[in-house]
């Protein structure tokens, strides 16, 4: 089951978004949380995965991008 099963957005654009859940794939979840003012990214699929903070430019989650990009190039990608 290739597809975006659901999305989820909690918020608005006026007052603020606080949360946004996308299941994909056959397990697969994505999730970006803001509380207090943090943001977090987790990323997992069925009962495991990561979570890491997205706060600020030089993030515990922009650390994990640089990891996974130097482990495997082929995957990694640019934007403009």
């Amino acid at each position: 089951m290739a597809k975006i099963r659901s999305v989820v957005v909690e918020g608005d654009r006026e007052s603020g978004y606080k949360r946004v859940h996308v299941l994909f794939g056959t397990n697969y979840f994505l999730e970006i949380i803001e509380d207090g003012g943090r943001v977090n990214f987790l990323l997992g699929a069925h009962h495991t995965g990561f979570k890491a903070d997205a706060s600020e430019l030089k993030s515990e989650l922009h650390k994990f991008i640089s990891e996974v990009e130097e482990r495997h190039p082929e995957s990694a990608i640019e934007q403009d």
